[in-house]
């Protein structure tokens, strides 16, 4: 289902939705980008700081709106989240 949303890295090169998706993010997580897919969210790329818990960075289908999805599944819209385009 991602692989037709998928983009590059720019950093490292590699995918930014790795291919391993259901090992980095949690059940809640998993189920929380399930719930905002229909909603016109899709995801655009997974920051994993090192000792941190993965998060599931969601973008509008317009990228008028970036969020992300916390530990918990639930959607936050202000997290302080700095995306380059």
């Amino acid at each position: 289902m991602y692989q037709r949303y998928r983009s590059k890295d720019r950093r490292r090169g590699g995918p930014a939705v790795p291919e391993h998706l259901d090992t980095l993010l949690s059940v809640e997580q998993r189920m929380g980008l399930r719930q905002v897919e229909n909603f016109g969210w899709r995801l655009a790329f997974v920051r994993h700081p090192p000792f941190e818990t993965p998060l599931a960075v969601v973008e509008k289908f317009d990228r008028s709106a970036y969020a992300v999805i916390n530990e918990e599944g639930e959607l936050e819209f202000s997290p302080g989240l700095k995306v380059r385009h």
